[in-house]
């Protein structure tokens, strides 16, 4: 992943590129965010995953960094949505 004028070497780890994977797959690397609009009965067209998303930012909550539970899977149009910032 991609931040700024370097990357961040946890995204390049082992240990992360496993848990990402795992994410993904319990997601059926489909987004959540799609999922849960068209729950909601919105008419949207449910994406492919192709970002793992910390639910609290690493920057903040640096001991959840690898926690299942802190994940979801989106899509580039719903990650880019809870990151206005950048």
């Amino acid at each position: 992943m991609y931040y700024g004028k370097k990357a961040d070497p946890f995204y390049q780890s082992t240990a992360w590129r496993r848990l990402r994977r795992m994410a993904l797959e319990r997601d059926h690397y489909l987004c959540v965010d799609c999922m849960a609009a068209k729950a909601r009965g919105e008419m949207v067209r449910v994406r492919d995953a192709s970002c793992v998303h910390h639910v609290k930012p690493v920057e903040l909550y640096p001991e959840l960094c690898l926690e299942l539970d802190n994940l979801v899977s989106l899509c580039d149009a719903c990650h880019n949505k809870r990151h206005p910032e950048k």
